[in-house]
């Protein structure tokens, strides 16, 4: 991800999805299409949200990492419902 971010490219590559499903599909031929279509949304949906909060709360920056204010952050989400323990 900082690679795409440096490039500026967005993660949500449709063409690298796709490359990625069609070596799924070719590796696992007794599934139906559907599932892969299903995947494919999927994976499509959650590099899409990925980017999106990438714009929202701005570059990565991996120099700086904060374990409290992670654990704090997950806290709250938890008490939110978001996510669970």
């Amino acid at each position: 991800m900082l690679k795409r971010q440096r490039e500026g490219t967005t993660v949500s590559d449709p063409a690298l999805v796709e490359a990625m499903i069609q070596l799924l599909a070719v590796t696992h031929p007794d599934q139906p299409a559907s599932a892969w279509n299903l995947l494919r949304d999927a994976v499509h949906e959650g590099w899409q949200s990925v980017d999106r909060r990438l714009q929202q709360h701005g570059p990565l920056d991996p120099g700086r990492f904060s374990l409290q204010e992670t654990n704090q952050r997950l806290a709250t989400l938890s008490r939110r419902g978001r996510i669970r323990p």
